[in-house]
């Protein structure tokens, strides 16, 4: 993998609803106070690491929300701002419309709390446009475009349709929530959203789960095609993947013991006389779980009284959106029910609740974090939580336990920590007595799995992670660009074809042979097709290989008499002129008695398609079923066969042009392909196709062959030709060399 210095780019241009850092006014004057936000702590870790490198490093541009004056200052030497000035009106009903009541609440499955506003979606829009024409602005090739989060939607798409070679990278620093939540929105916003992401050439997101659903979605929405994790967007790739957000290690573990940190621990300490400290540290949000964490400590001290007088829970709210009623009344009960507990349980010498609303400097932070006992991270629903990761890194000298909700990103990582469910008091105030009373020895143990795992997936290589995929994604749509063949390249090819004296044809039949019909069996290849295919078969130079998803038995009634080698079902079966049959391969056809009834399933479903079943395969076929309907079910039936082919590693999904086919994996046109190149020495191979089929033969042909592929997608092809009918014309190229 690539280092940050290594990386092809010329500039980073990083773009995100505000900028790092705030202008704040005392008396006449303006001082720059940096934002709040894991995002905004961890790229300027990563500006400063970059700046240390010794060698010169791309320029960092940032841009985002903010005063303009904030553009004439020099700020940070690591990089240059660039304030988007969204008006007043247009940015209420964006951020604090859009973005924080109908986004934020549906994306954290609040969904009694989403607002479906029509004029927050146009303010959105808007905003997003606005983002854009600062960036057109700025961009220059070879610059790497980096959008961060919910609030930017629409951007990656914006950019890709003025910028279509731009290199655009996507981070969303929250969850994507499932298909059923998704499906909420409107049709128009969910598809606007979808197709405004895929803009992008590489998609982040903190957890595989985050990343499956996102592609699901965009399956059953948009009705892309996906690869893996790959998604063909039109004529190119867009890649989905996790890539969970890591904090700069050595910053808060190297923090514990500076003098700072040091004076600040000893007030602590001072304070706590001898008590365990529990903590936990959030920003004022209701997906963070606080009401069910208080009354979680509430049964804590109910349940274990032998801890009276002696632990402390201090439980830091950092101010957020305090304009917004669901905020102020949030902390309202935040603060009713921290004094109901102490008012319970407190004396005169022991208050067992310390609330504080208000943000905690660096140092005093890492010295809450370095001598508490135990870490109460407990959200409803949580993107990543680095407050876990920046706990874990600073657990150095002193040793305690964290807690952490399954709901969050962290909790992937972070599996030798205590989790619990946020909603479950009973278990989580079992949790605060185990983190408690754990032994030294097994405390250290599982932190010191924890670190060595934070150490190694930091920040840093967070971003060369990301870089580096996004790197490769571009290099695949870069092979994967559509060049059509041209009338020079044409002549080309047949001039090698003329002077070669042993050449080979691997020509697969639906789509290209014959044009795509609703009827397979009406897709019949025409006297003049023929014509030329016996012509190229008489040249004693020439091996022909009719090489098809077909069956046996059509293959035989299609092409019989005509001296071609063929090849059915994809490379299961071949027969030579004079031969028979023969299976390439050993296969268990079992897996068919529990496909079948599914795919009868889906024919219900589905009115107007029909299922193909071959010796060696089954095929559900789609192209005269209604194409709305189509995409829906399509997408089901793959999501329904994963489930089932989990335990079947050697079947495989193949997606055709409007077929399903599930297929053993242990043959494909590109193995027995190889195998028949192998057996001879052919000086001229060409190869013809027209679906994701036939990419399996493109890949194996050598350099020195030729590939053409019918139709403008990406392909492996060297070549592409607009539609069926240029095939005729090609074969009669070679057909006139041959007479």
């Amino acid at each position: 993998m690539k280092t940050l210095d290594q990386i092809n780019f010329k500039r980073l241009i990083i773009v995100s609803y505000r900028l790092p850092f705030k202008l704040v006014r005392k008396k006449d004057e303006y001082y720059a106070v940096q934002n709040s936000g894991g995002l905004v702590s961890a790229i300027l870790s990563l500006s400063d690491k970059m700046q240390s490198l010794e060698r010169t490093m791309p320029e960092i541009l940032w841009v985002g929300m903010g005063e303009k004056k904030l553009s004439d200052e020099n700020i940070h030497s690591s990089f240059r701002l660039f304030p988007v000035e969204i008006p007043r009106k247009i940015n209420d009903k964006y951020y604090g419309g859009f973005c924080n009541n109908t986004i934020w609440p549906l994306f954290h499955y609040f969904t009694s709390s989403t607002k479906y506003d029509t004029s927050y979606f146009e303010a959105y829009k808007t905003a997003n446009n606005l983002f854009f024409d600062k960036l057109r602005e700025l961009i220059e090739p070879g610059d790497l475009i980096w959008i961060h989060d919910y609030q930017l939607f629409f951007l990656p798409e914006l950019v890709r349709q003025s910028f279509p070679k731009a290199l655009i990278g996507f981070f969303l620093h929250i969850p994507f929530p499932s298909f059923e939540i998704l499906r909420l929105l409107p049709v128009k916003w969910r598809e606007m959203i979808l197709k405004g992401m895929t803009g992008a050439d590489l998609i982040g997101f903190h957890t595989n789960d985050y990343a499956q659903y996102f592609i699901r979605s965009v399956k059953r929405i948009l009705g892309y095609k996906v690869d893996r994790n790959y998604i063909n967007v039109n004529n190119r790739i867009t890649k989905a993947d996790a890539f969970p957000i890591g904090i700069d290690f050595d910053k808060f573990h190297d923090a514990c013991f500076v003098g700072k940190t040091e004076q600040k621990k000893k007030k602590i300490m001072d304070f706590l006389s001898g008590k365990k400290l529990v903590f936990s540290l959030d920003r004022l949000d209701y997906s963070k779980g606080f009401i069910h964490r208080l009354k979680a400590y509430e049964r804590f001290l109910e349940k274990y009284p032998e801890w009276h007088f002696k632990v402390v829970f201090n439980m830091i709210v950092i101010p957020s959106r305090d304009i917004i009623q669901e905020y102020r009344l949030l902390r309202k009960e935040i603060e009713a029910i921290s004094g109901r507990i102490n008012g319970k349980y407190g004396t005169l010498d022991w208050m067992p609740l310390v609330y504080q609303y208000k943000s905690i400097p660096f140092h005093e932070m890492v010295a809450i974090y370095n001598l508490s006992d135990a870490g109460l991270i407990t959200p409803l629903r949580d993107g990543m939580n680095l407050v876990a990761k920046e706990y874990i890194a600073s657990q150095n000298g002193h040793y305690g336990m964290l807690i952490i909700s399954e709901m969050t990103g962290a909790a992937v990582e972070l599996n030798e920590a205590i989790t619990i469910n946020p909603t479950d008091t009973e278990k989580t105030a079992d949790a605060i007595n185990q983190a408690l009373i754990m032994p030294e020895e097994e405390k250290i143990r599982r932190i010191l799995k924890m670190q060595n795992r934070l150490k190694r997936y930091d920040i840093f290589t967070w971003t060369n992670d990301f870089f580096n995929q996004l790197e490769d994604t571009k290099k695949e749509n870069d092979s994967l660009q559509v060049n059509f063949l041209n009338e020079s390249t044409l002549n080309h090819i047949r001039e090698k074809y003329c002077h070669a004296k042993k050449r080979l044809f691997l020509i697969d039949y639906d789509g290209t042979l014959t044009s795509l019909v609703k009827t397979p069996d009406t897709a019949i290849m025409n006297d003049n097709t023929r014509t030329m295919l016996e012509d190229l078969i008489a040249d004693s130079r020439n091996t022909v290989i009719i090489i098809s998803g077909r069956t046996r038995e059509f293959m035989d009634e299609q092409f019989k008499d005509l001296g071609a080698v063929l090849v059915a079902e994809h490379g299961f079966f071949t027969r030579y002129p004079g031969n028979n049959w023969v299976n390439n391969a050993e296969i268990n056809l079992s897996w068919k008695n529990r496909i079948r009834p599914l795919l009868d399933d889906y024919i219900d479903r589905c009115n107007g398609s029909v299922i193909e079943e071959k010796y060696s395969s089954m095929a559900w076929h789609y192209r005269n079923a209604d194409e709305d309907i189509a995409s829906i079910r399509i997408n089901e039936l793959k999501d329904d066969l994963r489930e089932i082919l989990v335990n079947e590693p050697k079947l495989q999904v193949l997606e055709g042009d409007k077929v399903l086919e599930i297929k053993s994996i242990l043959y494909d046109k590109g193995s027995i392909a190889t195998h028949i190149i192998n057996n001879d020495n052919y000086d001229f191979i060409i190869a013809l196709g027209d679906d994701s089929t036939d990419e399996d033969l493109f890949k194996i042909i050598p350099e020195s062959g030729f590939t053409i592929r019918v139709g403008s997608k990406p392909t492996n092809a060297r070549f592409n030709i607009k539609n069926q009918s240029q095939i005729v014309k090609i074969l009669s190229f070679f057909s006139d060399c041959s007479r």
